[in-house]
């Protein structure tokens, strides 16, 4: 037998699942047994479990559900900084269309509940081809958000998603800009990422955000009411937001302009 005519078989892609929901985990499964290039190693209800889990079984892809109890699966994207290799991030979620670009550039692919067979083969093609083991490509300066697309917010241990129309206003101080949303009761939402108002505003939706200043950005369908304070300062009230905002006469002119 001519031993170069023999057909080596690909190396098999360890993988994990992690999906609160059992039955979604039983119907990834079965759709990835027509798949023999992916092993599952094992499953995962939560984040805490998927961390040890990952952490003992070092998997090459991990497909991992959004929406969990008590943690997210955006929760367990920090805690792969500390596994080496750090493993490929599949997210499975049960959102619509407006969440692809709040996925951009924190993983391979994104497979949407329930899971198509002809998505999840693309999705495969992906992992098993070196050449495509790379993120998505980031939308900044490239693609425009949409009013109703979602937006991931990060700061710390806290992410959360939101639609971009539900961003009231953002200010920056240096290359970090901080996001104001309608407060819920009494809890203050203004989270603080390291990312310039100059990249908020390419990609937020050009209709509905205006740069009235050098710092701030305001969502224009947010705004209550302009109050003139004195001869040289305006002050900002957006709807369901406790704090106020001073404008210079400059910037409140051009607010205004914008909502006249």
């Amino acid at each position: 037998m001519n031993r170069s005519s023999k057909k080596i078989s690909p190396p098999r892609l360890r993988a994990i699942l992690v999906d609160d929901e059992p039955l979604a985990r039983d119907h990834l499964a079965s759709r990835l047994k027509a798949h023999p290039e992916i092993e599952i190693v094992g499953e995962a209800e939560d984040v805490p479990t998927a961390y040890d889990l990952i952490s003992s079984e070092r998997p090459d892809v991990i497909f991992l559900d959004i929406q969990m109890p008590r943690f997210n699966g955006f929760d367990l994207l920090p805690k792969l900084e500390a596994i080496d290799p750090k493993p490929i991030v599949v997210f499975v979620t049960a959102f619509d269309e407006y969440a692809i670009k709040a996925f951009e550039g924190n993983a391979l692919d994104y497979l949407t509940k329930p899971v198509s067979p002809e998505r999840l083969a693309k999705t495969v093609s992906r992992l098993i081809k070196p050449e495509d083991h790379r993120p998505l490509p980031s939308s900044e300066g490239s693609k425009r958000l949409n009013m109703e697309d979602l937006v991931l917010l990060r700061d710390g241990a806290l992410s959360m998603m939101v639609k971009a129309r539900e961003i009231s206003a953002i200010d920056s101080d240096g290359d970090y800009t901080r996001i104001i949303i309608a407060d819920e009761g009494e809890k203050e939402r203004k989270p603080l990422m390291k990312k310039t108002l100059s990249q908020w505003e390419e990609q937020l939706p050009k209709e509905l955000f205006c740069k009235v200043g050098r710092s701030l950005l305001v969502n224009t369908k947010a705004v209550s009411r302009l109050v003139k304070k004195n001869s040289i300062v305006w002050e900002l009230h957006l709807e369901g937001v406790k704090e106020r905002i001073q404008l210079s006469n400059l910037e409140s002119k051009r607010l205004r302009e914008v909502l006249s």
